[in-house]
């Protein structure tokens, strides 16, 4: 019972954080796309070494599990992973070095 509510509570915290990233007129362009060997996409390495890169302005929920590391590459991002709000400007990096395994709930690039 206690995991539901936490999870309902985890789920309108992150739909306030869409709410209020998100700017009212643009729409949401980003999407996910081949890593390859290009260095300016978002790229987040989960599960266990998976990758995934997304480009373009925009929001989108992708869900991802036991993130290792998050990297901003020519982007501005703000994330919701775990239970936190994190802002990374261009070219930083989040790193996992405590093992808690969050999962990615929200991406915003700007």
């Amino acid at each position: 019972m206690k995991r539901s509510i936490s999870r309902i509570a985890l789920t309108a915290a992150a739909a306030g954080v869409i709410t209020v990233l998100a700017p009212v007129s643009s729409a949401s362009a980003i999407n996910q796309t081949s890593c390859g060997d290009r260095e300016d996409f978002v790229k987040v390495w989960y599960n266990g070494g998976q990758t995934a890169c997304y480009a373009n302005q925009g929001v989108i929920a992708p869900q991802l599990p036991n993130v290792s590391r998050i990297r901003s590459g020519d982007n501005h991002i703000d994330v919701v992973l775990g239970n936190e709000v994190r802002t990374l400007p261009k070219w930083s990096s989040i790193v996992d070095v405590e093992g808690l395994n969050s999962t990615l709930y929200i991406l915003q690039i700007r």
